[in-house]
């Protein structure tokens, strides 16, 4: 019996970004060492514009300088800052996902729960001014939390996934600067 065997070749793409000097990564209002400054919000939405375009998924992510600006302690220091901050959003991200989740399945679940409060409340019971009352009120009730809790699975909840993955890309991958 002849076995067939395939190569199956994936293009790990480098994404590339040109700087001109490192303070482009951090916040131009925090002045403190690269080890704790904040990372530049234009920084990490060039970022974001990058990778919705990348066609593959990048495994490295080079950051351009022009020869005269390099420093390579410095780039020790700020690839370990910049591995830290993705590290430590992606683990932020990641607990964010879960608390929303379980969020959204218990407000779905107690919707359900009213929902059958009420339709158990219709069956069994007399019809009086009580009973209508709490059935007007229960009714809606049901269906609010289970719409909400839908409307955020379905949608909210998506894009929260978004911002867990993206952070989980950048902690993956390697940083390096060179030389433009």
């Amino acid at each position: 019996m002849v076995g067939r065997f395939y190569l199956i070749h994936f293009v790990m793409a480098e994404l590339n970004l040109w700087l001109d000097l490192y303070d482009d990564i951090y916040s131009d209002f925090d002045s403190r060492h690269y080890k704790k400054r904040r990372i530049s919000e234009d920084f990490l939405h060039e970022l974001h514009i990058e990778m919705k375009y990348k066609e593959y998924q990048a495994s490295d992510m080079v950051l351009l300088l022009p020869q005269e600006c390099r420093n390579e302690p410095a780039e020790k220091i700020i690839i370990e800052s910049l591995t830290d901050f993705f590290t430590a959003q992606f683990h932020l991200h990641q607990d964010k996902c879960r608390k929303k989740l379980n969020k959204g399945i218990m407000l779905f679940a107690s919707g359900v729960i009213i929902m059958l409060l009420n339709s158990w409340v219709s069956y069994r019971s007399i019809e009086s001014f009580s009973i209508i009352a709490l059935k007007v009120l229960l009714e809606p009730a049901g269906w609010f939390l289970m719409w909400a809790a839908l409307d955020f699975l379905f949608y909210d909840f998506i894009e929260l996934k978004k911002e867990r993955n993206f952070y989980k890309k950048f902690s993956e991958m390697n940083i390096q600067f060179k030389s433009s």
